[in-house]
């Protein structure tokens, strides 16, 4: 007994230092679009009947049958199925399943979840390239271009606004002249060596940050609504349009 007590002892303060296991990611089945992605939690709703489940959308997977009743979570959605959590005859279990067999989804969920899938994929290319549009959220914008060098804000009948301002920088090359003697390292047996020529100017360059261009971003309620640049800015030549995010889904 105390063997088995001086053994605990010796165990449990390294269960105590034991690091956290991180969740592994959701493999995500083509042609999902998931809740998550746009903020929202996932979606509670009644099962109408004990219903199978499947690991994977093509329904080629068998996980089990839903236990009837109950109220499940809805995690992504697709054209005939969406990916659920709930409590199967087996335990718990995070599967797709048919939409015959819940009740109704909200009014508009699927459509306007598309519209924003569509977006989001705009979107994604702009901050790839580092570029803004209007349309596009505060957040995005600093995913884009990270942190403003200048930010400010203007209250007006309209609502107050924030602005932002970005200013691009150039390195540019400065070479003077001065007075110096040239010398040459020259290899020997015995070692290295320096060499004297003569004497005459020498140039000397170095390389100024120089500021070439400002983009100013306008948000009103953290939406872009106007951009305003000069030549040499980080946003290219032409202004592009996005859709706002949707506020509601249904």
């Amino acid at each position: 007994m105390k063997s088995l007590r001086c053994l605990l002892l010796m165990i449990l303060p390294l269960l105590a230092w034991a690091p956290e296991v991180e969740a592994a990611p959701i493999i995500r089945d083509p042609g999902a679009i998931y809740l998550s992605d746009f903020g929202l939690d996932p979606l509670k709703i009644k099962l109408l009947q004990a219903a199978p489940c499947y690991f994977d959308i093509g329904m080629t997977r068998y996980a089990g049958t839903l236990r009837f009743p109950q109220i499940i979570q809805v995690e992504a959605l697709a054209d005939k199925m969406c990916r659920i959590r709930g409590n199967a005859q087996q335990g718990g279990v995070a599967a797709w399943v048919s939409y015959a067999e819940l009740e109704p989804l909200p009014e508009g969920l699927l459509a306007n979840l598309k519209k924003s899938e569509e977006r989001r994929k705009v979107v994604d290319v702009l901050i790839a390239k580092k570029e803004v549009a209007i349309g596009m959220t505060l957040d995005e914008v600093r995913q884009s271009l990270g942190k403003p060098q200048k930010t400010t804000r203007r209250a007006d009948t309209e609502g107050t606004q924030e602005i932002w301002e970005f200013i691009k920088y150039d390195l540019v090359p400065q070479t003077t002249y001065a007075p110096g003697y040239n010398q040459t390292l020259v290899k020997k047996p015995g070692g290295v060596i320096v060499q004297s020529g003569g004497s005459g100017y020498y140039a000397n360059t170095i390389y100024i940050k120089v500021p070439v261009g400002t983009l100013t971003i306008t948000f009103q309620e953290s939406i872009v609504t106007a951009l305003d640049q000069t030549e040499g800015t980080t946003a290219g030549g032409q202004v592009s349009i996005v859709t706002p995010p949707l506020t509601r889904y249904w």
